[in-house]
């Protein structure tokens, strides 16, 4: 499906859920190696496996005595809410920011570049996706569907049980944010676009194992472990 896409020069990206019951941080390291070896998908985008309220899942653990957050601010898919067999709370949000890492590592980076001129799209349009996706990460600790270029903070909008800050103390220190991350941007874009240079400046061709033609009489069914979770547990 995704040499389908590409053939039509189109980007593709993908969701990938940490936490299910035989996950561990070795195993979750191993799958998204796995991913960059043999999916041709431009962009992984990574969530917490979550009991959202309503869900077969939270109603499953709530029966079952099993604890989850009671703070529903949690629940957006990048924080853990519930415990796991395997893994402590802390090993699963770490391995959850640590995916980022290992996904969009420069060595992968490059190689979606590579897999992008090899199939015609222009590298400079994944740059701009990976500078959206992995830098608001980054910079700004949330998840790219929540984030941008310019973050908006409104003096007034502050939680209850704290003061309100004087606008003198609020704006000089959200102007100091706003110069900071913007200097990261421009040289977390500048860091982006050496590789890209790069990758167009070769002339060799280029192909690897995700690249390679696939036979149909060897398509096997789609695993609905991670597929039945995005309907019922986490989106």
């Amino acid at each position: 499906m995704f040499l389908a896409w590409r053939a039509r020069r189109i980007i593709t990206y993908a969701g990938y859920i940490l936490g299910f019951p035989g996950d561990t941080p070795e195993r979750i390291a191993h799958d998204i190696k796995t991913v960059q070896q043999e999916l041709p998908v431009d962009l992984l985008e990574f969530f917490i496996l979550t009991p959202l309220p309503g869900s077969a899942d939270h109603q499953a653990l709530h029966k079952n005595g099993v604890w989850m957050d009671p703070d529903m601010n949690k629940y957006d898919l990048e924080h853990v809410t519930t415990g796991h067999k395997v893994m402590t709370s802390g090993d699963w949000q770490e391995v959850y920011r640590r995916a980022w890492d290992l996904y969009y590592s420069a060595e992968h980076i490059e190689t979606i570049f590579r897999r992008a001129k090899a199939a015609g799209i222009k590298p400079v349009r994944l740059l701009n996706h990976i500078l959206q996706f992995y830098f608001t990460f980054l910079q700004e600790n949330v998840h790219p569907l929540q984030g941008g270029y310019f973050r908006r903070k409104l003096r007034r909008q502050r939680r209850a049980s704290l003061p309100r800050e004087t606008p003198l103390v609020f704006y000089f220190r959200r102007i100091r944010q706003v110069l900071e991350t913007h200097v990261k941007l421009a040289a977390f874009y500048l860091y982006l676009h050496r590789i890209r240079r790069r990758v167009e400046r070769d002339p060799s061709p280029y192909t690897d194992t995700a690249l390679a033609p696939v036979d149909r009489r060897e398509w096997l069914p789609v695993n609905p472990r991670r597929e039945k979770a995005t309907t019922g547990a986490a989106a």
